[in-house]
């Protein structure tokens, strides 16, 4: 049995790949949306790119295999928390005893960052907001962030999502 051969224009197979092209696209931006909000619920107080972020770097068979990579980890607490408990609780997360910075609110430290640290640092009753940067093998710069920058971009994704609906 021989199929029918269809013949098609060139305007009418343009139109059809960019209709697919289209529903492509937006399949995609559909599971980052999805991504953004599982990274929101897991984790209310981390920054969304720190996740995405760390999240693509665990997975990098090569170098991080076992292991976390070396990240510069901020954490704001909201004033007048226990500083002496807040150090000992990231010591006892991260393994490694936190800089502390404005007034017992921001605390920093440099470590291997996988997602069950991250969790257990979100967690934290006092904690406002945690941030991060990616130093691979280099030493840390110390603290980077303020507060304000995490709100920022908190307030930056969601103005994004409100956009898209």
């Amino acid at each position: 049995m021989t199929i029918p051969l269809i013949e098609i224009s060139e305007q009418e197979w343009r139109e059809d790949s960019n209709s697919k092209t289209f529903y492509e696209l937006q399949g995609l931006i559909n599971q980052k949306e999805k991504m953004e909000a599982s990274y929101r619920g897991i984790f209310p107080n981390v920054d969304p790119y720190l996740v995405h972020e760390l999240v693509l770097r665990m997975y990098d068979p090569v170098k991080n295999k076992n292991k976390g990579p070396m990240y510069t980890v901020e954490v704001f607490t909201e004033k007048g928390t226990d500083s002496q408990k807040c150090r000992d609780h990231i010591l006892a997360t991260t393994g490694t005893v936190p800089g502390i910075y404005d007034k017992g609110t921001h605390y920093v430290t440099h470590m291997r960052l996988t997602l069950e640290i991250l969790k257990k640092l979100n967690d934290f009753d006092f904690v406002l907001g945690v941030m991060g940067d990616y130093t691979g093998s280099n030493p840390s710069m110390g603290p980077m962030h303020e507060f304000d920058d995490f709100e920022k971009r908190r307030q930056k994704v969601d103005d994004r999502k409100k956009n898209i609906s």
